[in-house]
């Protein structure tokens, strides 16, 4: 068996999973109206970051799994599979997410009492963040590539401009530039019924940001949330010094998420390309005035 058949064989086999649970919750009447939290993120955005502050809540749940639209084989997840494994978690969960905008995840949504927090980052440092990561997971499908290139600036520049379908030769991956891969997401800083945030703005001073701006954006979640805290509460439980990065999955030590650090890694090359596939989008998202940085 080839491991692409493999690999559909068995999502199909973890989907069967999801579906049993979802239709015994769905019968014991505990799908409809279910409240969910949804912790949403392009990859690499700071899922981790914004997961510890919802989970520190009163009233929401961890959950630990993750819904997203792309399995780390590469092979792309069903709409069933996201309303399946969206109908297994419990009431009152914070479900941790990589889910595109688009209508068919709505409708996968529309069952649930679903709130979105959808977490964005300057798609520099997601690209660092990406490049980085791949290089040294060995679950993800552009693993083995990844490994082959000889050095980081390499791997950064397919976290840029991706890596086409064929490359190597024969092979049958593939993946987006970073421009095209977020602009399936945009669409959530758009999407009434959902809460869009910086990552920046979140981060606070411990990462190079405002604590300030920090404690109002938290604000905002809370409001959006409708979780009962006054502002001083707000301050007191959720100052950045009690963040703790290395409960993260991917916690990089010395890399813990602080804002601006593709400045100490992108080269000139890297900034020419960066440009020319997401230059626009980085003006769109408010990280630069102009082509000049």
């Amino acid at each position: 068996m080839s491991y692409q058949a493999y690999d559909v064989a068995r999502l199909h086999g973890r989907d069967a999973v999801f579906l049993s649970r979802y239709l015994l919750k769905k019968a014991l009447g505990k799908t409809k109206n279910k409240r969910l939290v949804l912790c949403n993120s392009y990859p690499k955005s700071g899922t981790h970051l914004l997961y510890q502050i919802l989970y520190s809540m009163p009233g929401l749940n961890k959950w630990d799994d993750i819904v997203s639209i792309q399995a780390l084989c590469g092979l792309m997840n069903t709409a069933s599979h996201v309303h399946w494994k969206l109908g297994s978690a419990p009431e009152q969960s914070i479900v941790r997410c990589h889910l595109m905008h688009c209508e068919e995840v709505k409708q996968a949504l529309a069952e649930f009492d679903s709130k979105v927090i959808f977490i964005y980052r300057d798609l520099r440092d997601v690209a660092v963040s990406h490049a980085r990561w791949t290089a040294k997971e060995p679950q993800t499908f552009l693993y083995e590539y990844y490994s082959r290139l000889n050095d980081f600036d390499q791997q950064l520049m397919c976290s840029i401009k991706g890596v086409p379908v064929g490359t190597p030769f024969g092979s049958n991956i593939s993946h987006p530039d970073i421009g095209q891969d977020f602009s399936r997401w945009h669409q959530w800083l758009n999407e009434p019924t959902a809460l869009a945030i910086k990552f920046e703005d979140l981060i606070g001073k411990r990462g190079g940001g405002s604590e300030e701006t920090r404690l109002k954006t938290i604000s905002k979640i809370v409001h959006y949330l409708e979780v009962d805290l006054s502002e001083e509460q707000i301050a007191i439980a959720f100052a950045s010094d009690k963040m703790n990065p290395q409960e993260s999955h991917t916690f990089r030590k010395g890399g813990q998420g602080r804002i601006g650090g593709w400045q100490t890694v992108f080269k000139p090359e890297h900034k020419t390309a960066f440009k020319q596939v997401a230059g626009d989008l980085l003006i769109k998202l408010g990280y630069a005035e102009n082509h000049d940085w």
